[in-house]
């Protein structure tokens, strides 16, 4: 920023309070004084001072800012400017939450049972098994939490390693000279400039403003931009507009302001008790997935436990009195509990959020919470800014033009001499694309040809067209782009580490102007700005879509007094913007003519021409005046904002709003980025549309969305591209006219336009409390059980939205494009029609058009994920389901986002909603793991001992051992699963819909492979049992007669030791069946045989591994002599488990069918009722 542009013209005022002394009302900053200065007036005054004794007090001066040397001194006595922390959670912490939290709670409840059933209850004769089965339960609870903290351990550290990959820089006045420095090295005394876009990195006060305008309702609940001030406004320091907060953003203009406050001492952070620990308590989707997936194991054990001691009660220990006594019972109660505990699924989500995190860092994606990955599969709209998004934010100037026919074809950069290819090569280039890419480049035949061709020199000093020339002007003075001293910030670097260089900072356009005139038109640009002062300028904002400076000219004859010295205002803009506000132009002989209509329809032709092949254009106008008309026009505009400073209407800081001369254009040419074509297809493909938002002209986005494939040959150029406008119909009556190729298709009158509340959520709520605070509002108070009810509520079910609903709708299989100049006329019928295109394209939006494009899709019942990089797409992503910032983008930007990407990669929105779906994918497989051998075949052992009267076939201690151990290890492994092939063709889940559990699952998991499992667990222990000469009537509906009534040729206690082996059989075949129920849920559509775990894409080495521990489990409790005595288990001879091999390749081979059945008939009831 030139600071010869600094405004002074408003006298610094020392407010007094009423009383006569300094208000003491400003207790929220505090700055750290040296010795000179009397630290008692600071935390009065700071805001009130004059500017003079300000820089006095923080020894800096604004045109030079602070010394190397004092820098160190001051980073010494003040620290570095950044917050503190929350304070972290202590390993034994969380440790403690995670002792008594979720299925924990639970199993301590059975452990105690257990205690219980030994002491007490199990007297005369404990049993030293009840004993075991408690401690057991509670090593498993204890095992359990640790690896659950470790695990979230990974997950933390791997999220706050992203806060370290790329700090945020400020730019400020160093040494006499402007840099870009890590904010954390900021200090009070620093000069730093602020431009549209920025987050105010301190507490400051303003000393240049230049429309300047900040958003400060993060902080204050004021959703309006605050225009700020040089002068004090208020003697109360949260009220004056010459004081910028920490992290306020900066929606418009540029200034500068010298830091005040740093840290910890900055109003934010003084305020850290509302400021720190909320924003971890919120319930995500996935928070809510989990407890209703726990609400239903609750309720379900609840019923199972009930019916066990109904059944009890009232006929088991009447009719049977001795086959189950009141301590059996209760450890069949602790077998229920520990059956439906799916106790791996904490783990197993755990586990797969740090799976989500690592992945996330391999591909830098900052993702703000992991929870919100799994929001990623629903997704079904990506609205997508177009500027450094689909485009590399690499502009170019092509050409410039003037006049009807005038133009200068940019030369490019000399290059080195190419080596020689083969013809290999030069067919491989020539396929690449090349051909197409030079057919866009060019512009017509007429704009193909070469400068000489249209006698105009290639060397731009040579060119004498004064139109030209002013082009050539107004790219150098009406630019903010400027060379600093920069700190290379690479991502994941050491602060320390970090060299300074001189680039080219500003926006893409101002940078690609620059450009032009150093290299490729070598202008010596800081000459040019230093003898053409700037007096003022307005910035560019996405609502004006112009930029406006107003620059002293030079004067070679001296005797020229001051107020007869020519000032130049230049406008530089959007086309259709600029030409509008011109009534004159000037020609390729240097004659100036008025602009009439004809004209102006020449200027769009040619504007439209150059949007068709996918250039960006900037038009240039200008006005000149003499400094005393200049300085007559400006106090008037002073006097006017002194007389009604909330006046209506247009304010250009003074600047005339028309009467204009144009100059001329400049294309620019900003190619799309490799990686997104393929991309888009990658999220058609997973049916996710893709809607091009931009603030470009409707040709230019409609040439750059046909290059990325969101407008496609099959669609936009067979089927046609809808358009609308609003036009008089014969009676004079505006009618919606709708359009496909050109050609009428249906008219609509406009009904009632809906309008949105842009402010956000929490915006709201600091605005609630702050009337509350006030007293404008009372606060109503619910009963605390209405409260309680409210917060459990919240733990299953989504929360109310704003956003009115409304079904989703048929997608129509034609393109639109949709001006953003039409969007105010749409209703609900016109939202309807628009929106269920299957390719949309909106151009020349507004801030207020994209949220309210948001919006609408939101209503649709669609998931929006939005994409964006600078301050205008900051409501959008703030308001979207997803908000994806650019790192490249603005502070705003990415403050409002959910997710960041570290590269500026379209295609990482891809890989993160692939990502999502895999997640979604691999909690669903392993409910679908747990639910069969978990529960369905844990609680049917206890049911069938209860009613058929027969022995037991699977202990409270097995069943625990099986759940916690054996299935733990498994569905760990299932999480680690790779994603299938088809799972980026499948349409969107539906949020309230798509559950993690749902009836299609529960009805596979239980009636399909719980069923089976089931029945292969009761036939090997029935095979054991008929096997060793006891048929199968003399255990069957015996209850306390078995043995006894029918006769079996073994004693008691031989019947008692084959219990125990039979029990152990059950729990073999149950474990091995799993092995079998794991490969075919690990895909949930594709063939094993497409996605093996031994190789390619699907591979999987930890199911093994699993496997080994599985069966190693197995054989130690069952095998080892200890286990045998003191937890009642017997070897198992492999015969009597070899058939749950035959059963599991039958259940394999049947799903198998199954996955064929929905490839082949994807509309049959196979796939209908698919999980």
């Amino acid at each position: 920023m030139d600071n010869r542009a600094l405004q002074h013209d408003e006298p610094s005022v020392h407010i007094i309070a009423p009383n006569g002394e300094h208000s003491k009302t400003r207790q929220d900053s505090t700055v750290d004084l040296w010795a000179t200065v009397d630290k008692s007036r600071l935390e009065q005054d700071v805001h009130i001072i004059p500017l003079d004794d300000l820089y006095k007090r923080f020894h800096t001066e604004p045109r030079t800012g602070l010394s190397s040397s004092y820098v160190q001194d001051a980073r010494a006595e003040y620290g570095a400017n950044k917050l503190t922390p929350p304070k972290k959670p202590t390993y034994t912490w969380l440790l403690f939450k995670e002792l008594f939290m979720g299925f924990n709670n639970i199993l301590w409840i059975a452990g105690i049972l257990a205690f219980l059933a030994y002491k007490p209850f199990g007297e005369p004769n404990p049993s030293i098994s009840n004993l075991a089965l408690g401690v057991v339960l509670m090593l498993v609870i204890i095992c359990n939490s640790i690896l659950n903290v470790y695990q979230q351990l990974k997950s933390i550290k791997i999220v706050a390693a992203f806060s370290k990959l790329l700090p945020t820089l400020a730019t400020v006045r160093r040494d006499g000279r402007e840099q870009q420095v890590v904010t954390d090295e900021l200090v009070p005394g620093d000069i730093i400039l602020i431009r549209m876009g920025d987050k105010l990195p301190a507490d400051c006060r303003f000393i240049a403003c230049d429309g300047l305008k900040v958003n400060t309702s993060e902080l204050t609940g004021e959703s309006k931009p605050v225009s700020t001030t040089i002068r004090c406004s208020s003697a109360t320091f949260m009220e004056s507009t010459n004081i910028g907060f920490y992290s306020t953003m900066v929606e418009q203009g540029t200034g500068e302001a010298v830091v005040i406050a740093i840290g910890d001492n900055t109003v934010l952070g003084k305020m850290s008790k509302l400021t720190r620990g909320s924003s971890g308590d919120e319930v995500t989707g996935l928070h809510r997935e989990v407890n209703r997936f726990v609400l239903f194991v609750v309720l379900s054990t609840i019923v199972a436990i009930i019916i066990l001691w109904i059944t009890w009660a009232a006929w088991l220990n009447r009719d049977h009195s001795g086959f189950v006594t009141y301590n059996a019972n209760i450890i069949n109660s602790i077998g229920m509990i520990v059956g439906f505990l799916p106790v791996g699924l904490p783990s197993a989500v755990t586990l797969v959020l740090t799976i989500v995190a690592k992945q996330m860092y391999r591909q830098r994606v900052l993702v703000k919470s992991l929870q919100i990955v799994e929001t990623f599969n629903a997704v079904s709209v990506i609205a997508t800014d177009k500027t450094g998004t689909l485009t590399q934010n690499k502009m170019t100037i092509t050409h410039l033009l003037w006049d009807t026919q005038g133009i200068y074809k940019v030369p490019l950069p000399h290059s080195e001499p190419a080596q020689p290819e083969s013809i290999i090569q030069t067919i491989r280039r020539l396929s690449s694309g090349v051909i197409d890419t030079a057919r866009r480049l060019s512009v017509g035949a007429q704009q193909c040809d070469d400068n000489d061709k249209n006698n105009i020199p290639n060397e731009a000093s040579e060119v004498q067209i004064q139109a030209f020339r002013d082009l050539l002007l107004g790219a150098a003075l009406c630019n903010n782009a400027e060379k600093q001293l920069v700190q290379d910030a690479q991502i994941g670097q050491d602060i320390s580490e970090m060299k300074s260089e001189l680039r080219v900072v500003g926006d893409a356009a101002d940078t690609a102007l620059y450009n032009l005139c150093v290299d490729r038109c070598f202008v010596d640009i800081e000459r040019v700005r230093s003898v053409n002062p700037r007096l003022k300028a307005l910035p560019f904002n996405s609502a004006n879509k112009f930029m406006i400076t107003a620059n002293q000219l030079e004067t070679l004859d001296s005797s020229v007094p001051e107020r007869d010295r020519t000032v130049l205002v230049m406008l530089k803009g959007a086309p259709d913007i600029i030409i509008q506000r011109c009534s004159t132009y000037k020609m390729n002989n240097d004659d100036i003519s008025p602009l009439d209509a004809e004209m102006k329809n020449t200027l769009f032709k040619r504007q439209e021409e150059l949007g068709k092949n996918g250039y960006r254009v900037i038009a240039m106008c200008q006005s000149r005046y003499t400094r005393e008309e200049y300085d007559t026009m400006m106090q008037k505009y002073k006097d006017q904002q002194r007389a009604n400073p909330s006046g209506q209407g247009e304010d250009l800081n003074g600047f005339a709003s028309n009467n204009y001369c144009f100059i001329g254009l400049f294309s620019l040419l900003d190619p799309p980025r490799p990686e997104v074509p393929d991309a888009v297809i990658k999220a058609r493909r997973a049916q996710i549309r893709v809607a091009m938002v931009t603030g470009d002209h409707p040709t230019t986005a409609k040439a750059i969305a046909k290059q990325v494939n969101i407008l496609t040959p099959e669609i936009a150029d067979m089927n046609g591209v809808d358009t609308f406008k609003l036009e008089r119909d014969a009676n004079g009556k505006s009618m919606l006219n709708l359009y496909r190729n050109d050609k009428l298709i249906q008219q609509h009158e406009p009904g009632e336009v809906k309008r949105t509340d842009s402010l956000s959520k929490n915006a709201r709520e600091i605005q609630r409390r702050a009337s509350i605070a006030a007293g404008e509002i009372v606060p109503e108070v619910l009963p605390w059980y209405r409260r309680a009810w409210q917060s459990i509520r919240n733990q299953f079910k989504e929360p109310d939205t704003d956003i009115e609903p409304t079904d989703k709708m048929e997608y129509i299989p034609y393109a639109i494009v949709v001006a953003g100049a039409d969007i105010n006329y749409m209703d609900d019928f016109m939202w309807d029609w628009v929106l269920s295109h299957q390719e949309l394209v909106f151009a020349r939006t507004t801030p207020e058009q994209k949220l309210r494009i948001v919006s609408e899709f939101q209503r649709r019942a669609e998931i929006v994920a939005v994409t964006g990089d600078g301050t205008n797409d900051a409501p959008a992503l703030k308001c979207a389901h997803l908000g994806v910032a650019m790192q490249s983008g603005t502070e705003v930007s990415k403050e409002a986002g959910d997710m960041i990407l570290l590269d500026n990669n379209f295609a990482s929105i891809i890989q993160a909603i692939e990502t999502g779906r895999l997640l979604s994918d691999n909690l669903k497989k392993v409910a679908v793991y747990l639910l069969p051998g978990g529960s369905w075949s844990q609680i049917w052992p206890v049911f069938f001992n209860l009613w058929f009267g027969m022995p037991l076939a699977l202990t409270a201690f097995l069943a625990t051992i099986f759940c916690m151990v054996n299935d733990v290890f498994m569905s760990l492994a299932m999480v680690t699963e790779k994603p299938e092939r088809d799972i980026m063709s499948r349409p969107p889940a539906i949020r309230s819909k798509d559950h993690l559990l749902n009836i299609k699952l529960l009805f596979h998991a239980y009636m399909f492979v719980g069923n089976l499992e089931c029945f292969t667990g009761f036939f090997c222990f029935c095979y054991y049992w008929i096997d060793n000469h006891v048929p199968f009537y003399s255990f069957m509906f015996t209850f306390e007669n078995f043995g006894i009534d029918p006769v079996t040729p073994y004693s008691v206690a031989q019947l008692t030791e084959m219990s125990f082996v039979s029990q152990s059989v059950y729990y073999c075949s149950v474990c091995l069946f799993q092995f079998f129920n794991y490969f075919a849920t690990r895909t949930r559509y594709t063939s094993i045989l497409q996605h093996n775990p031994l190789w390619g894409k699907g591979r999987n080495w930890y199911v093994f591994a699993a496997m080994i521990i599985s069966a190693g489990v197995q054989l130690l409790i069952t095998q080892v002599g200890w286990f045998n005595r003191v937890f009642q288990t017997g070897p198992v001879p492999v015969k009597y488990v070899m058939p749950t091999l035959g059963f599991g390749m039958l259940w394999l081979l049947l799903d198998e069918f199954r996955k064929w059945c929905i490839r082949k008939y994807p509309r049959g009831i196979a796939a209908r009722t698919a999980w």
